[in-house]
């Protein structure tokens, strides 16, 4: 399975505030996608908190709110890697992209929609979804990928990356 939506979050405040901040979202080589960083690595061990999210309180609740239930989903632990806000463009698509880096051989994904509708498709390997807002879900980065927004407004999400505690690396 190349989807599994693990638990529901209340999304509605972080939703809320997106709009506010739409002008911290950077274009990428993607055409039609756009990325807020909220935390990245730095080196492989160390993360940065980049300036753009500092003191949004919405984002720190439910990212708080996260890292309280994965440490109950998945005892003993969870780290968290890079974190980021992706937003789509109504009518745009995703390259198909492969992620071969080292660090997702020890790094997993999730993602929780924040803004999306039925024309938002998540495509991993054979499989295609449409997790509706605030579903959080582990998808797999290592095999084909890609989004399609065939809606009417940008849709955006919430990505983490993520590992247990005990992994090595």
């Amino acid at each position: 399975m190349n989807f599994a939506a693990v638990t529901h979050l209340d999304t509605f405040e972080l939703a809320g505030s997106i709009r506010q901040r739409w002008g911290f979202f950077k274009p990428t080589g993607n055409p039609g996608l756009r990325i807020m960083r909220v935390r990245g690595v730095k080196t492989d061990t160390e993360f940065v908190r980049y300036k753009a999210t500092s003191g949004w309180v919405e984002l720190d609740n439910l990212r708080g709110e996260i890292e309280r239930r994965a440490e109950a989903i998945m005892p003993p632990g969870v780290d968290f890697g890079e974190i980021s806000l992706e937003m789509l463009d109504a009518g745009a698509t995703l390259n198909w992209t492969t992620e071969t880096d080292p660090y997702f051989a020890r790094w997993s994904r999730a993602i929780v929609p924040l803004r999306t509708g039925p024309g938002v498709l998540f495509v991993c390997g054979v499989e295609t979804a449409s997790p509706g807002v605030g579903w959080l879900t582990i998808v797999s980065p290592r095999l084909p990928h890609c989004a399609i927004n065939m809606g009417d407004t940008p849709a955006v999400w919430l990505t983490i990356d993520f590992k247990r505690k005990t992994d090595d690396g």
